[in-house]
């Protein structure tokens, strides 16, 4: 038998909810590592500056306030330092969660994360799926397993987003307030489409699509809300159907997002892995993450992968179960008894 995941200690994953309850108080995450506070004098005065690293790792500076000793001055300064303080708790934080084996992304993409955030997008509907949103479910779900290390972001917007109270920003000028110089280009899934994804410049790797249900794949669907172009993607409407709220760890950010309900997003990863087009790496890790998924959940909440592989939609219901074909001896590999809960699902 192959284990394809083992569970955390109680304590271990109460450590990781105490930080996720946390994270979602946040209402704006400040970019950038903790740093610190430098008194400088002027005069016979002292002011106060926030030296940090910012996303792209380079040295910065902001100007707090001043002078010492008067009502303003202090209060910028305490504020400074509770965010100072609350920053240095999610850096040891995160630091003892990833020594246990916790997934946690890169900080460049935790910070892209956290500038979405910022101007209330997940909380407008926004979905993150992807890799990313796989490592998140299994620290919910208390376990460790191969997290597949990706610099992509994934995110599905499945309806108008709602952000009546943020100005009107491009998504590029979105992304640009982590610090990060992200630019437009070309999807070039087909010739002539107006697709577009977000990357950093040279050899960067991180990249950011914006996805949407549509039963073309890849076709390009204007989100005017972005004034962007985005991908469609068959049956995101069912993937993002009851998604939750969620917690993304990087070396210095904890940035709550939503994710899908992992059995949904098992169900849809059978479907995707034989969606993809001349992909067979992508489609054998999306075949490994639904069976650990399917069989995580059945650990813990014994069910839910048949109610959400009888919601999936009819029109793709047969690809779908071909992909839990290929999914079924990884599953029976880690548990017999999951292995035929699949077979009878399989069979109907």
């Amino acid at each position: 038998m192959k284990q394809l995941y083992s569970a955390f200690q109680a304590t271990y994953h109460t450590e990781f909810e105490n930080l996720f309850q946390w994270a979602q108080t946040q209402e704006i995450i400040y970019i950038g590592t903790p740093g610190r506070i430098e008194e400088r004098l002027r005069g016979t005065d002292t002011f106060f500056y926030h030296r940090f690293y910012d996303a792209s790792g380079n040295q910065s500076e902001k100007y707090i306030g001043g002078p010492s000793g008067t009502p303003e001055g202090e209060l910028a300064l305490k504020n400074v330092q509770d965010r100072i303080s609350s920053a240095d708790m999610v850096v040891q934080s995160v630091r003892e969660l990833r020594k246990l084996g916790f997934a946690v992304i890169e900080d460049k993409a935790g910070a892209t994360l956290a500038a979405l955030h910022n101007h209330g997008l997940f909380s407008g509907g926004l979905t993150l799926i992807g890799s990313h949103a796989y490592g998140a479910i299994l620290n919910k779900l208390g376990v460790k397993a191969p997290s597949y290390l990706t610099e992509d972001i994934d995110t599905v917007r499945s309806n108008p987003l709602s952000l009546a109270t943020t100005p009107q920003m491009s998504l590029l000028d979105i992304l640009q307030t982590s610090g990060l110089p992200f630019i437009k280009a070309k999807t070039g899934l087909r010739s002539g489409d107006k697709s577009e994804t977000y990357k950093l410049p040279g050899r960067e790797k991180l990249l950011v699509d914006l996805l949407v249900n549509g039963s073309d794949i890849g076709a390009p669907i204007l989100v005017p809300e972005f004034e962007a172009y985005a991908q469609a993607v068959p049956h995101l409407d069912y993937l993002v159907d009851g998604r939750l709220e969620s917690v993304i760890l990087s070396k210095n950010y904890a940035v709550p997002v939503y994710t899908p309900n992992p059995a949904r997003f098992a169900i849809h990863k059978l479907f995707s892995s034989l969606s993809r087009i001349n992909q067979p790496a992508k489609s054998g890790k999306d075949i490994l993450q639904a069976a650990t998924v399917i069989c995580a959940m059945e650990d813990k909440y014994p069910g839910d992968i048949e109610d959400a592989l009888n919601a999936f939609p009819d029109s793709g219901k047969g690809l779908m179960l071909k992909g839990a074909e290929k999914a079924l001896p990884i599953v029976q590999s880690h548990s017999e008894q999951y292995g035929d809960v699949l077979r009878r699902l399989i069979d109907g």
